[in-house]
């Protein structure tokens, strides 16, 4: 899938389902029920069905980046506010009554004691925990003019200029 550079996403997750995703993707290569192509992914529960019908039609069927914040993360944190994680965006799907309609083994394990009410999923693909960290601050909103504050914190998924 070909990748956009016209915007990203940036994204809250909590890190317990970040971490959970890591092992949702293992569990996906060592799986007999998916082809041997499969690439894994990971579904994450949104209520922004808004933003991401938005970016259904922005990516026109390209893959984006997607920078992530872990929110309730334990240990100390940093003043200012880091993207600690990445991943491509490849889709959105709708919920059934407020669950994944998908396949179980795409959502973190830790999401199983989640109510059912979510309004969509958006799906990544190469979750991984970044290398060096990205300072929020140093990020700008799509067709912004300048970048977020320096402890701007985002409580949802925001669309933002590649980095």
């Amino acid at each position: 899938m070909q990748k956009t550079q016209a915007f990203a996403i940036l994204a809250p997750v909590p890190e317990m389902h970040l971490i959970s995703g890591l092992e949702a993707i293992a569990a996906q290569l060592d799986s007999d029920d998916l082809p041997a192509d499969h690439l894994p992914k990971v579904a994450f529960g949104t209520m922004a069905f808004e933003l991401f019908a938005e970016v259904e039609i922005l990516r026109a069927g390209k893959a984006i980046e997607v920078l992530i914040y872990a929110s309730h993360a334990k240990g100390e944190q940093p003043l200012n506010p880091e993207a600690t994680w990445r991943g491509l965006y490849v889709g959105y799907v709708g919920s059934r009554r407020g669950r994944y309609p998908g396949k179980s083994i795409y959502r973190p394990k830790s999401t199983i004691t989640d109510s059912p009410t979510w309004a969509g999923f958006w799906e990544v693909q190469e979750l991984e925990r970044l290398k060096a960290a990205i300072p929020i601050g140093n990020l700008r909103g799509k067709n912004k003019k300048t970048n977020y504050q320096a402890r701007f914190i985002p409580e949802g998924p925001v669309l933002i200029e590649f980095p």
